[in-house]
């Protein structure tokens, strides 16, 4: 038998149950170290647990019936709603942050790798199904109710294959050639339940344990840097073990924790309880050196290997707003007004309550005295008593609590919006319950409410940067490490892009030395074209010989780039601009430009000449690309392509020049210089190269 396959009974200290440990020696080594960790951090959340339930809870707008003392239950959502402006506000638009070169990188390496980095930002939706911008929502909210949330990021390798089911047999044989499916960086939000930190320090340090539950077909499949077999090892064994089991699906989370969010509803987590697609728990342990992935609930370890990644990082990302002490968790936005919301909810269920009493007071009877069954409320109905003045008596209820909900709850809200760092403009701070604000009141509170988003946005950029970096690591060594071809073409769609890389020369022709020499060869002078010797400036080799490493499309507005694993050689940093995400950043990048275009077309009525800045700037001997600007504005407040209704000047034919002088002359002999007629109004314009006569003043031009 083989001693990868030998079964031994181990019972550690820590372990709650006997677990029997299969593998090697080695492996039961490696299994019984992992799981300390997983029973340290597992005992740490279980802790957590308790207070992020709440805070679900409360996010939710949820009233637990069995606890609540009033008959009214009406939640105000307000942190339900403060969380998703914050959100929106800060992730409404897809970043627009760059690489600058560092030791080893240019210029255009940057704008090629920024590019390649964009492309892989709006194609990983293909990996999940859900956007990249949606992802850091669910980050940003997770940071925001827990203190913390987490994110994974590998470089994924997901094939496609065709399995079929064998006859007699729980074994599936693949049909056919298999097919990648997706091939890149990768970023993944981890549920904070199954985020098993090391509770040691208040970084990711050491190593950090993130839990999923897969099928034996997804960890066939998927797998994080392989390309050509799976890196998962004993799968026959954990098979084996799966279909003995009598525990229906495999492993189910509810063994591990109750999903909060779904018993709030009432609905039953269903993971795990599928008998034909077993699932099981996979813990995998990231360090700076390996990485261990086992199956707790089995003995197993299906993976032992060194850190794939040359940075030797661990590939997870922390996003932590407010972070507080030696806690790996920063504070949750909602712990400071937790029991404000509750406040609220209980100010307003007390109130209403106190309505409905009001509508429906109690009656003071006195039972000697009045047949109780005649007693009912409706038109008509007679009430039989000895004496109706004072046998049947409506309750007198005082209206004092009453009277004060509206000041109260003014209070409640004003105190609650400021605690999150939102405006409340129907409440005044300087008078607590007065029901109007002053305009500086407004004003300072929108500039506090800014300075909590800058200080959020602090945090946001690292994180973001950090992720961009991963992807740009894990592009240099696993881009092409898989690719026989050693290339990759993306599409470009950015209208400033397409001309920078046009402006550098990516998609032109030209001579070069060898073509320079065949056209002055005498004896070939008149038969060689000079465009029949025009190779691409910079030449990718493709199935069709050379072709330029950038093409435009016909109309344009699209290009493919070309890129080799030279594009990706050197050191870049990149710095995040998460101002381009907010929501007003397409607002105030429309007020700029157009307050732009007002500095830059003044004009004197008078004499036509420029005026105030374009002024200035012509007089430095430079112009302004008004064309370009005016496009950009007309995009941006919503015209698809705008340039489609500017169209070039057609230019005149320059007039014959006289014989015997430079150009045309006028009467009295004066020479113009090198000129051509301007059209239908009979002036002139200067030609480019041409010198003015003697008489002739020096054309001032245009500003643009």
């Amino acid at each position: 038998m083989n001693t990868r396959q030998l079964a031994v009974r181990h019972r550690s200290f820590f372990m709650a149950s006997e677990i029997s440990i299969l593998g090697t020696p080695q492996e039961r080594q490696t299994f019984t170290e992992s799981y300390r960790h997983y029973s340290m951090s597992t005992t740490d959340l279980d802790r957590r647990r308790v207070d992020w339930d709440s805070k679900d809870v409360l996010f939710r707008s949820h009233i637990p019936e069995n606890s609540w003392p009033y008959r009214a239950m009406v939640f105000d959502p307000r942190v339900f709603t403060v969380l998703y402006e914050k959100t929106a506000r800060l992730l409404a638009n897809k970043p627009q942050g760059r690489l600058v070169p560092r030791e080893g990188g240019d210029a255009l390496g940057a704008k090629i790798n920024n590019e390649l980095l964009g492309w892989q930002w709006d194609d990983n939706t293909r990996a999940s199904g859900i956007p990249m911008l949606a992802k850091w929502a669910t980050m940003d909210l997770n940071a925001r109710k827990y203190g913390a949330s987490w994110a994974y990021v590998p470089w994924r390798w997901q094939r496609q294959v065709m399995r079929q089911r064998e006859a007699n047999s729980q074994k599936d044989k693949i049909v056919g050639k298999s097919i990648t499916y997706f091939d890149g960086p990768d970023f993944q939000p981890w549920n904070n339940r199954d985020v098993l930190h090391n509770p040691s320090y208040p970084t990711i340090r050491n190593w950090i344990q993130l839990r999923t539950y897969l099928t034996l077909r997804e960890l066939e499949d998927i797998n994080e840097v392989a390309r050509a077999v799976p890196t998962y090892k004993n799968l026959d064994i954990l098979r084996d073990l799966l279909m003995k089991s009598d525990s229906g699906g495999g492993d189910t989370r509810s063994q591990n924790y109750y999903m909060k969010n779904l018993s709030i509803k009432g609905l039953q987590d269903w993971l795990g309880t599928d008998p034909y697609n077993k699932v099981v728990e996979v813990v995998t342990e990231y360090t700076p050196e390996r990485w261990i992935t086992f199956a707790p609930k089995h003995g197993l370890v299906l993976r032992d290997v060194p850190n794939p990644y040359k940075h030797q990082q661990i590939p997870v990302i922390q996003l932590k707003y407010y972070p507080i002490d030696e806690d790996i968790y920063g504070l949750s936005e909602i712990e400071p007004v937790e029991k404000l919301q509750k406040a609220i909810n209980a100010l307003i269920c007390q109130y209403l309550d106190a309505v409905n009493m009001s509508l429906y007071s109690p009656l003071k009877i006195r039972a000697s005295a009045v047949q109780m069954h005649t007693l009912e409320f409706g038109p008509g109905k007679k009430w039989l008593m000895n004496d109706p003045a004072t046998d049947v008596v409506m309750h007198d209820q005082k209206p004092a609590g009453i009277n004060e909900f509206t000041s109260t709850y003014r209070f409640l809200v004003g105190a609650m919006q400021e605690a999150l760092g939102e405006t409340s403009a129907a409440t005044s701070n300087l008078v607590p319950g007065a029901g109007g604000k002053t305009a500086t009141e407004i004003r300072d509170l929108a500039q506090s409410k800014s300075a909590r988003d800058n200080f959020n946005l602090m945090f946001l950029g690292e994180a973001l940067k950090k992720q961009m970096m991963f992807w740009h690591k894990m592009n240099q060594q696993f881009l092409f490490a898989g690719n026989v071809d050693k290339q990759k073409v993306i599409e470009i769609v950015g209208k400033d892009a397409i001309k920078y890389f046009q402006n550098e020369g990516l998609d032109a022709n030209g001579l070069d030395e060898q073509a320079i020499q065949t056209l002055i060869n005498p004896d070939l002078a008149g038969s060689i074209q000079p465009e029949d010797l025009m190779t691409p400036l910079f030449p990718v080799m493709g199935k069709n010989g050379q072709t330029p490493k950038f093409k435009v499309d016909s109309g344009g507005q699209a290009g493919h780039l070309t890129i080799e694993s030279e594009d990706l050689e050197g050191n870049y940093d990149f710095i995040p601009d998460v101002g381009s995400m907010s929501q007003m950043a397409p607002d105030q990048e429309i007020k700029a430009k157009g307050e732009a275009l007002q500095m830059l077309t003044g004009v004197n009525p008078k004499t036509g000449q420029p005026t105030g800045l374009s002024a200035m700037i012509q007089a430095e001997g430079k112009k302004v690309k008004a064309t370009e600007l005016f496009v950009d504005y007309m995009e941006e407040i919503g015209f698809k392509d705008a340039d489609q209704y500017i169209e070039s000047i057609p230019q005149q034919a320059p007039s014959p020049a006289v014989p015997g002088g430079i150009g045309p002359q006028v009467p009295g002999g004066t020479d113009l210089g090198n000129v051509q007629n301007q059209g239908l109004g009979g002036g002139l314009q200067a030609l480019a190269g041409g010198q003015a006569g003697p008489n002739v003043p020096q054309p001032t031009g245009l500003p643009f």
